[in-house]
């Protein structure tokens, strides 16, 4: 059971919350609970990290913890991790901006680890059954999150999410559905060993790919998370743009690569307009957006059409360009939501011309944004560049040289919108309502961690050659 120990940590993590929530009082479990969270996602990231690249089979090989499960373990802890402390401010009561504090921290604190735990059973699991209920566990979750503030707009996020949400899952569920029924057995190696090119399979595939598409917010099937970034509680607008990412990525690893690993060549063309549409339209849309998380949605959508690059061709190095550029993407989304939770919390205020003049308040606010926008728009020397350069490779390498020009321009026009952020903190006048700003030091440690993170990754190659050393064979 040694390989379930991080999960086993995760869930005893949130068990123990309870707890102390039910014997202490919400009250006085207050200030204890999001640090004892913090620790208990530090010692299962050290186990992953003492265990990793070992692969492990459980349960006569329906749960498997190989080197790309490690990696992907570890990113969702870093997630969860950065989460809870972005929201120590808002979990305490302290928020200046009354619709800011998230109340009910321990329930709260609860959720976001049982949906950690369903994440990191999901790239584990070989077996239809473990793969759909760890998805649902993985899912629900953000349900609750989206709808955790019990405002008029909160509550209609959490609703449209919860009706496309099960939308996506009953697509999954059918075409998991008849895979089985192709195959007769719920064993993906065993499944994979059974599928031919025949119409039902190709519903089937059709089926999966228009669920991947739901939980990557590829294009046509991204509507949900303009909505839903917009409506959700900063904090976890903030876990949605990389949690849930990082899980759907998991699950078109699983799809992709265990399932239909064959039939993935044939697709290539498919792939690369899926991914030319997403990381267009995501980029061109968010050109016109005045508030900066439904900005941040549709950056969130482009960086997704980014990712699917890692799935053309034949080519290896696909897995650790798409986990080095998750990884990236994490740390810098983090970097960005820093600023505006804090931001959001002093004033309430979530409209990008609010941010005008912000260096002049609190300069390394302003510089902590900029970077990680920079590095979002793939500036060098930042991880963001270096993420994206591994990404393009395998589009070149497989020879769909338009598709690179294409993530190139892309790129540009990101850089633009980006740009019209740091003119309003650098350029443009305060308002007359702005006032100085103080950030607390947790936030202000977390933002400072984050930014070392984006720019070490960006000119340190250690981190990607490990990873490429230990999941190089993944799909061989």
């Amino acid at each position: 059971m040694l390989p379930l120990l991080p999960e086993i940590i995760v869930i005893g993590a949130a068990v123990l919350v309870l707890i102390l929530e039910i014997v202490l009082g919400n009250e006085r479990a207050k200030k204890m609970l999001a640090p004892l969270v913090l620790v208990a996602l530090i010692g299962a990231a050290a186990v992953a990290s003492v265990l990793m690249p070992d692969t492990y089979s459980l349960f006569g090989g329906r749960f498997v913890v190989d080197s790309v499960a490690w990696w992907f373990k570890l990113l969702f802890i870093l997630s969860a991790g950065g989460i809870v402390l972005l929201s120590f401010d808002l979990l305490d009561g302290s928020a200046s901006h009354k619709e800011s504090h998230l109340g009910h921290g321990a329930e709260y604190l609860i959720i976001l680890l049982f949906n950690l735990a369903g994440m990191m059973a999901l790239i584990s699991s070989r077996d239809l059954i473990t793969l759909y209920v760890s998805l649902e566990l993985a899912t629900v979750p953000l349900f609750i999150l989206a709808a955790w503030s019990r405002t008029s707009i909160s509550s209609e996020a959490g609703i449209k999410y919860v009706i496309l949400g099960a939308l996506a899952s009953a697509l999954l569920l059918y075409g998991l559905g008849l895979l089985y029924g192709l195959s007769g057995s719920t064993d993906l190696a065993v499944i994979s060993d059974h599928l031919v090119t025949t119409p039902t399979f190709l519903l089937a595939a059709s089926l999966l790919f228009a669920g991947l598409g739901f939980k990557l917010a590829l294009v046509p099937f991204h509507v949900w998370a303009p909505d839903v970034y917009q409506g959700a509680p900063t904090p976890v607008t903030a876990y949605l743009s990389v949690a849930s990412k990082g899980a759907g990525l998991a699950l078109a690893f699983i799809v992709l690569f265990k399932l239909m690993g064959a039939f993935l060549p044939a697709w290539d063309t498919a792939i690369a307009l899926l991914a030319a549409c997403t990381m267009t339209l995501g980029n061109v849309v968010a050109i016109s957006q005045t508030n900066i998380k439904r900005f941040m949605a549709y950056s969130s959508i482009s960086q997704a059409g980014y990712l699917l690059l890692g799935f053309l061709g034949p080519v290896p190095e696909g897995v650790p360009a798409m986990l080095f550029y998750l990884l990236a993407y994490v740390v810098t989304n983090i970097a960005v939501f820093s600023v505006i939770i804090y931001f959001s919390n002093s004033n309430g205020r979530e409209e990008i011309k609010d941010y005008a003049g912000l260096s002049l308040r609190h300069p390394l606010l302003a510089l902590g944004m900029m970077v990680a926008l920079f590095s979002l728009a793939g500036i060098p020397p930042l991880s963001g560049f270096t993420g994206k350069f591994f990404l393009f490779s395998i589009a070149s390498k497989h020879g769909m040289h338009w598709l690179v020009a294409l993530a190139a321009l892309n790129s540009t026009v990101s850089l633009y919108y980006y740009l019209k952020i740091v003119r309003q903190m650098y350029i443009e006048p305060s308002p007359e309502w702005a006032k100085p700003l103080a950030p607390s030091r947790i936030l202000s440690f977390t933002l400072c961690l984050a930014l070392l993170a984006t720019i070490a990754l960006g000119i340190l190659p250690q981190a990607y050659e490990r990873i490429h050393r230990e999941t190089i064979g993944y799909i061989q």
